[in-house]
């Protein structure tokens, strides 16, 4: 479980072009130490839009130093670091950007996003930070603030770690391993918990010769669990639908190519509680 890295920030005047950056660095899993500066993105366009967002206008910054003249201070944060932000793609590619702008060297750290990590560990109908810290109960006060941000994902980043290693567990030791809070996240996102202990101990081979494509959200499981509760009882499970493929299982959000090509194909399409049915799950 990784409890060393750096959780960071940037909010942006418009495009790549940064006006704040915030980075809290954790150690053993506590906050350690912060950064938080604006940053004069040389750049006389605001998006209207951004400002908006996170208050920032071209008079605050016109006066701060610029992303270079604040490099030496930031790179402790960077080089050599685990570096954690939601939506780490964006965040990332003004990294990269502003050291090109500026002709500067690109660190060696590695990155993690918490929104692909919250996307893949759990079933919500938003990722957004701020609903991702309503979910987990992490108190957010200013959002759209770097460093308050930054704050937010190193603590998201904590508690999807800890999802993770607790299903790893229930993998070594058995499914019905038991996990509280495994069971609190279930029960947070409106899961039936019997119902979903149930179905990831079942092993049998049910579903021996078959093939499964997944597609969409679902209530119960994550897609993950779902392909888990196919492949212990027997199933396959592919990426995309073929006249090989037996069942499209199907939550909301379905992919609309693979249901066409799923009616073409033949394949019937069932619902989470049409295979839930099949593993006599009530």
């Amino acid at each position: 479980m990784i409890e060393d890295f750096v959780a960071f920030d940037f909010e942006t005047a418009s495009g790549k072009n940064p006006c704040s950056l915030g980075m809290v660095e954790y150690k053993n899993g506590k906050k350690y130490r912060e950064f938080y500066e604006l940053i004069n993105p040389e750049v006389a366009y605001f998006n209207p839009f951004a400002v908006q967002i996170h208050g920032i206008t071209y008079e605050d910054v016109q006066h701060e130093r610029n992303f270079a003249e604040l490099w030496e201070a930031m790179l402790p944060f960077i080089e050599g670091k685990t570096l954690v932000a939601h939506n780490a793609k964006f965040d990332n590619s003004v990294l990269l950007y502003s050291l090109q702008r500026y002709g500067l060297e690109l660190p060696v750290y590695s990155s993690f996003c918490t929104l692909q990590r919250a996307r893949k560990l759990i079933n919500l109908p938003s990722y957004k930070l701020s609903a991702l810290a309503r979910f987990f109960e992490v108190p957010q006060y200013r959002h759209h603030n770097a460093l308050e941000d930054a704050f937010v994902c190193g603590e998201l980043f904590l508690k999807l770690n800890r999802i993770e290693e607790e299903l790893k567990l229930q993998e070594e030791h058995g499914v019905d391993f038991p996990s509280a809070y495994l069971d609190w996240i279930a029960e947070k996102q409106g899961q039936n918990v019997q119902i979903r202990r149930k179905a990831l101990a079942s092993y049998s081979q049910l579903f021996a010769e078959l093939r499964f494509v997944i597609s969409g959200s679902f209530e119960n499981f994550s897609r993950t669990e779902i392909q888990k509760i196919i492949i212990q009882n027997g199933g396959r499970v592919t990426g995309s639908v073929s006249g090989l493929t037996n069942y499209l299982v199907c939550g909301s959000e379905v992919g609309k190519a693979k249901v066409e090509k799923a009616t073409f194909a033949g394949t019937e399409i069932i619902s989470e509680k049409a295979l839930m049915n099949f593993l006599k799950v009530n």
